[in-house]
């Protein structure tokens, strides 16, 4: 006797698991067990459920989000009483932008497209123009102060009077080295967009959206470096092109009344061991 054909939902449960399964090693060194997981994944239900009736025209209500989702109607309904609105991610965009501009505008950067090391003071090219051109909400020093922190960003003592009146960049990417919250935001951002691409597309949704990779097995590690190191190569030419084009139209947009829309584009690589049939 045949086994009956595997119905959509579990092939997409399947797809879910694989997924969430390198994210497991993570919780479980941070600490967060199964139960605080799970309970924190029902939020995450109901927080979509509305969304999801809305969009097959169906009212929302206990019964409906009980019924969709499969939570008891008593959790659905302290939910929904409860009225809180889901906790907002902090934001890097400030400074992430800030670090970007400093990495590719050609104000601020040298005859061979290397971030300049900036006076801090000043007008046009320096530190506390760059600070401006991104934001007038934001001190210069507080932008300063937070790049340092994150140790993207150095103080480099002047000729005259050795005073740290001068600043420039020491890394190649914004990955904070000691800045967990800062290293998890990014992980949550750049993972949650690239799947939300993923899941768009899956769904039909037009116009499709760009979710592609390339994939090679049986290499060997001399191999798969090497493609590490060209792939970082592709990358860095496609940025500053990316940076440039994005940082000018936001610039243009910026105050429109439907200027309503974040981009992101990424680029990834990885490498481990073959997976076994």
């Amino acid at each position: 006797m045949s086994s009956s054909p595997e119905s959509r939902a579990d092939l997409t449960l399947a797809a879910a698991v694989r997924l969430l399964a390198p994210l497991v090693p993570l919780l479980l060194r941070e600490g967060v067990s199964y139960p605080r997981f799970a309970n924190a994944l029902k939020k995450a239900f109901l927080d979509e459920a509305p969304a999801v009736l809305l969009d097959s025209a169906i009212r929302v209500s206990d019964s409906s989000v009980s019924t969709l989702t499969g939570i008891h109607r008593k959790d659905v309904r302290e939910w929904r009483s409860a009225g809180q609105p889901r906790p907002q991610a902090r934001t890097l965009s400030a400074v992430m932008t800030l670090f970007t501009r400093w990495s590719t505008d050609p104000a601020y950067c040298d005859a061979t497209g290397q971030p300049r090391v900036l006076e801090r003071k000043g007008g046009p090219g320096t530190f506390e123009a760059l600070a401006a051109s991104v934001s007038n909400d934001v001190h210069p020093r507080t932008f300063l102060q937070e790049l340092v922190r994150l140790g993207v960003a150095e103080f480099v003592a002047g000729e005259s009077d050795g005073a740290d009146d001068r600043v420039s960049l020491c890394a190649d990417g914004f990955v904070p080295k000691d800045g967990a919250a800062e290293m998890l935001q990014l992980l949550s951002d750049n993972v949650g967009d690239h799947l939300a691409a993923a899941v768009h597309n899956v769904l039909g949704n037009t116009p499709p959206m760009l979710e592609q990779s390339i994939f090679a097995g049986s290499l060997r590690p001399q191999s798969a470096a090497r493609m590490n190191a060209l792939t970082r190569k592709a990358w860095k030419s496609v940025f500053n092109e990316i940076v440039r084009e994005a940082t000018a139209l936001s610039d243009k947009d910026a105050g429109q009344d439907d200027a309503d829309r974040r981009i992101r584009v990424g680029m990834y690589f990885y490498q481990g061991p073959d997976l076994k049939p």
